[in-house]
């Protein structure tokens, strides 16, 4: 896991307090088109708690606190929030860089491409164009 976070809910169901936490891949959380209800699943499936329950239909109406991050996590969590839309444009700019770096290297024997920033925008445009 590059980029992590754990994810922390707390919640009553029949009388019990249940505090659920996981580990959560947000390389894997971020390819789904609503990573909170990726979340949500992943706090299911740590805990114990099926998907198909009211103890599911209570946790998910309970928000989600967030905690220890790693990679780009680090740079948008504050106060337990999470910014997954700055993350997310965060995470899809390096997973372009990502894939443009040995491109440059390979064509242009340019091995850091941040440093021709026109060549990069080129490259970049040229990708999200395909």
């Amino acid at each position: 896991m590059r980029n992590s976070v754990m994810a922390n809910v707390e919640f009553c169901f029949k009388g019990e307090f249940i505090d659920a936490c996981a580990a959560i891949d947000l390389d894997l959380c971020l390819r789904h088109g609503e990573p909170m209800h990726y979340i949500y699943h992943e706090l299911g499936a740590q805990n114990g708690i099926g998907t198909h329950t009211y103890e599911f239909d209570v946790m998910v109406m309970e928000p989600v606190e967030f905690s220890h991050p790693t990679g780009l996590a680090c740079r948008f969590l504050a106060d337990g929030h999470l910014d997954f839309d700055a993350l997310h444009q965060a995470w899809e700019a390096e997973k372009i860089d990502d894939i443009l770096k040995p491109i440059a290297l390979r064509h242009l024997g340019i091995a850091r491409l941040e440093e021709h920033p026109a060549i990069k925008a080129a490259l970049v445009e040229a990708y999200l164009a395909s």
